[in-house]
């Protein structure tokens, strides 16, 4: 990355209206931003992009560079989470920009700039950026309903360029465009009505997490949940800052997030035992020291339906029965006996849960032992 594009880069994240200093939003919103990220990188990564760089918090809510050392491209991203209702061309523009009455009085309010609306602030961002290739995207769950040359809205398509709105559209936010910082023009813009939904933003990603898994670390799919967990901490620190960066590396250390960065941690996850495998493996030891094999196999066919189920659901809830069985794995960690451990394990359980199959005792039991030798490797 030249001089010159870092010197930009930094000062564009400086400048008045371009700025973002981060915590300002209600945690729904903080959360949309956050989980829209890791989806975004995904998608990037499934892409075979050969690199990226997302800033948080610097330019607007999110830049994307396509490299981490010589970028030549740039996308801002302004994120909005809405509850009901879509967007309106005034809401976002305050186009026209045209003086009304106060009620009660016949003194005229001022018109809100352009340049502090949601739109305005987009733009102005782009208009930053001159020694890279740059557009601007508003992104939200719910679209607009501003109207497009062919008749439909721009709420009606996943993606809108601003070039394709009616003409009169046009005609009020051109001059505005032109004012900036340098000219931006219009088809640089973007309406994105994303499919992340702002009621279960956790889930939705955790798919898309999941599957990209099975294709890169088929054999920790299991830990999908975690990686996902991971990730969004991760990011949402990035995205905390509240000072102004010193310099262009403070601002990418503190408020970056790489490609490298990103294929780095799913490396370190392969290197994580993955509890499927564990699972299997004791699986194996009890069946070769003597568990029938119709036990054998009610036991495999629970553990798979408990795993199956804790996936889908990604859920942290634990249940009275698994809260006992974690407490007899931490009281009783299990030793080189791994039938010994379960068997003993089970019948604490059924005392203290009378009536629950024998199958669902052992699961609970075995799952619980291996999580705590997990949680000391």
């Amino acid at each position: 990355m030249s001089d010159l594009t870092q010197s930009e880069i930094f000062n564009a994240s400086l400048a008045p209206g371009v700025y973002e200093a981060g915590g300002g939003y209600g945690q729904k919103g903080v959360d949309f931003q956050r989980y829209w990220a890791i989806s975004r990188i995904i998608e990037l990564v499934d892409l075979n992009k050969p690199d990226f760089l997302i800033l948080f918090e610097s330019l607007q809510d999110i830049v994307e560079f396509d490299s981490a050392e010589s970028p030549t491209a740039a996308r801002v991203y302004q994120l909005k989470a809405k509850e009901t209702g879509e967007w309106s061309w005034k809401a976002l523009t305050a186009l026209p920009a045209e003086p009304r009455k106060k009620r009660n009085s016949e003194e005229k309010t001022t018109p809100t700039p352009f340049v502090e609306t949601p739109i305005g602030k987009l733009a102005s961002t782009v208009a930053e950026l001159n020694t890279v290739e740059s557009e601007g995207v508003f992104v939200s769950n719910l679209g607009c309903k501003a109207e497009m040359e062919n008749g439909s809205t721009a709420g009606s398509i996943r993606i809108c360029k601003f070039s394709e709105l009616s003409k009169r559209l046009r005609d009020q936010i051109a001059p505005e465009l032109q004012k900036l910082k340098r000219p931006v023009p219009m088809d640089s813009l973007h309406f994105h009505k994303t499919e992340l939904s702002v009621d279960d933003v956790d889930t939705h990603v955790l798919g898309k997490v999941n599957t990209y898994l099975m294709k890169a670390a088929p054999k920790h799919v299991g830990q999908s949940k975690s990686f996902s967990d991971s990730l969004f901490a991760l990011l949402s620190k990035r995205g905390r800052k509240t000072d102004p960066p010193s310099n262009f590396a403070d601002l990418v250390s503190t408020r970056g997030y790489s490609k490298a960065q990103f294929m780095s941690a799913v490396d370190d996850l392969r290197s994580i035992p993955d509890q499927r495998e564990v699972v299997d493996s004791w699986l194996e030891y009890l069946r070769n020291d003597g568990m029938s094999p119709l036990e054998h196999a009610r036991l495999q066919v629970k553990l798979s339906q408990i795993l199956e189920r804790r996936l889908q659901t990604g859920t942290d809830e634990r249940t009275p029965l698994e809260e006992a069985a974690k407490q007899f794995a931490v009281e009783s960690p299990p030793g080189s006996n791994i039938r010994e451990y379960v068997n003993n394990g089970a019948f604490m359980l059924a005392l203290q849960f009378p009536g629950t199959r024998l199958d669902e005792l052992q699961a609970t039991v075995l799952l619980e032992g291996i999580s705590q030798c997990l949680s000391q490797t």
